[in-house]
């Protein structure tokens, strides 16, 4: 069947644009529908920080009855090219019915867009930078994402290697569950940190949600400034990142080190939201009471640990294990006692090896980032 592809300008396109995923996976009991909300809000130059400093084309396939049947995304992060001194460009948001033509004209269109802008390679899939969502599902197809985190059929793979690309890098989620977890080394080593170190933990303050995300995020860029990926935030999406963790952060499952009164690690997790937002179909108000209404909210009883950091001058103290030791044992007493620590560089070693040596656990799912060179 031909294909037709069109740029969206229009509330009708973009409607149809957000529309579609909620059509393609309707018969998938793994798929979690996005807040049409906040999707339409992602994509509002005039709203989202994000657009003040990339260049963001939205793209609609129709088959030949004009019905849509894919969608995608090029991007030109003009951030992320000066930080990493790049001529890239990133495709997003990509998705389509079972078809090797649509999927190549959608990856060529958006080749296509980001030659034409100079850029010498595309990369992908990223919604719209690694500090969102990011990568293809490769492995991992049989149970719900977790929030923030993506979700594909599995052939979703073929498609983008048939047209070229080739797998960059891969990222690790693993999961980990109290029932059967054995953390008492970890414990023993955080309890040790306490006791040998002026290492003293808090919560991170929703209340003071604006305050605490700089003093995050001094450490966070430290921690990550030379990994792979990584971009800097300008400080308008820190400002959008501390109203979204608003929303759902627990306290307790946001621990912060200092050391002698200055801020040296942290971690953040977060309830996983996916579990009320699957209820909700995509509907706000069904979202927020999913996740707000005292008789009818879901049971959340799952987390995913999203972020860990340490500043470089003090690791090797144990202070990992003591942050992961606080969030499993807060979760465990909020009946939170399983989830989900991702992403994990495929080549973050040490990291790993805490995860995988000392609590046995093992890369349950695979998020693989592609590149092709244009």
């Amino acid at each position: 069947m031909p294909f037709s592809i069109e740029q969206v300008d229009t509330r009708g396109q973009l409607r149809e644009f957000i529309d579609l995923p909620f059509r393609l996976y309707r018969d998938d009991p793994y798929w979690v529908p996005p807040v049409k909300h906040f999707q339409k809000e992602l994509f509002d130059k005039q709203k989202h920080p994000f657009h003040e400093h990339s260049d963001v084309t939205l793209y609609l396939a129709r088959n030949g009855e004009g019905r849509p049947a894919g969608r995608i995304v090029s991007i030109v992060n003009h951030v992320h090219n000066d930080y990493h001194h790049e001529k890239t460009g990133f495709f997003g948001f990509l998705e389509g019915e079972k078809d090797e033509e649509l999927f190549s004209l959608l990856l060529t269109t958006a080749e296509d867009e980001l030659r034409a802008a100079g850029m010498e390679r595309v990369r992908g899939p990223m919604n719209f930078s690694t500090n969102e969502e990011c990568g293809l599902l490769v492995k991992g197809f049989d149970s719900c994402p977790l929030i923030m985190m993506t979700y594909n059929p599995p052939w979703y793979m073929d498609m983008l290697e048939r047209t070229g690309y080739e797998k960059l890098k891969d990222l690790f989620a693993y999961y980990l569950d109290s029932d059967i977890l054995d953390y008492s080394k970890m414990s023993r080593v955080g309890n040790l940190v306490l006791k040998r170190t002026e290492a003293v933990v808090r919560n991170i303050s929703v209340k003071h949600i604006h305050r605490e995300v700089p003093i995050v995020m001094d450490i966070y860029n430290e921690c990550w400034k030379d990994n792979w990926g990584f971009v800097p935030m300008t400080q308008r999406e820190m400002d959008m990142m501390a109203d979204e963790l608003k929303m759902i952060m627990i306290p307790r499952l946001a621990p912060l080190v200092e050391i002698n009164g200055e801020p040296v690690a942290f971690a953040i997790s977060l309830p996983d939201a996916n579990q009320a937002f699957r209820r909700a179909g995509g509907n706000l108000i069904k979202a927020v009471l999913a996740l707000k209404a005292p008789l009818i909210r879901t049971r959340i009883n799952q987390v995913r640990v999203m972020l860990l950091g340490v500043r470089k001058a003090f690791r090797g103290r144990g202070l990992e294990a003591l942050l992961i030791d606080r969030v499993i044992k807060s979760s465990i007493e909020l009946g939170m006692g399983r989830g989900e620590l991702s992403w994990i560089l495929e080549d973050n070693m040490p990291m790993r090896k805490i995860l995988e040596n000392d609590l046995r656990a093992e890369p349950y799912r695979i998020y693989r980032i592609y590149q092709k060179n244009i």
